[in-house]
């Protein structure tokens, strides 16, 4: 049981760590490149592989390689945008955002079992 929990405060950690990350980029686009596109999408991912890329650290805390651990966060952004565009979703409200986390955290899910 403990070797459960273990992984799930491990695994929790990551995923706040990614949500962070994705919210500091995400505010940084807005200056940058305001519309909400699956090209700013692509920007934001662009940008969170680079990231992740440069920090030596980032490897350890998420034990994924930056080229695994970017893709939640692009495709938080990716379909995110899409659902905008579409009309689903209001950019800039609370419901946006918590599709954005739950998106982040099934394709982080995902991510891991087919790790496994």
């Amino acid at each position: 049981m403990t070797n459960v929990n273990t992984k799930l405060l491990f695994h929790s950690k990551v995923i706040v760590m990614l949500l962070i990350l994705q919210l500091v980029i995400d505010y940084i686009f807005v200056f940058i490149y305001p519309e909400v596109n699956p090209i700013r999408a692509t920007l934001i991912g662009a940008t969170a592989l680079v990231i992740l890329f440069l920090l030596p650290w980032s490897k350890d805390w998420s034990r994924l390689p930056a080229w695994l651990a970017f893709l939640p966060i692009y495709s938080s952004a990716l379909f995110g945008a899409l659902l905008v565009q579409a009309d689903y979703l209001v950019s800039k409200s609370v419901v946006s955002a918590v599709v954005h986390a739950l998106i982040l955290i099934v394709t982080y899910v995902i991510i891991v079992f087919a790790r496994k």
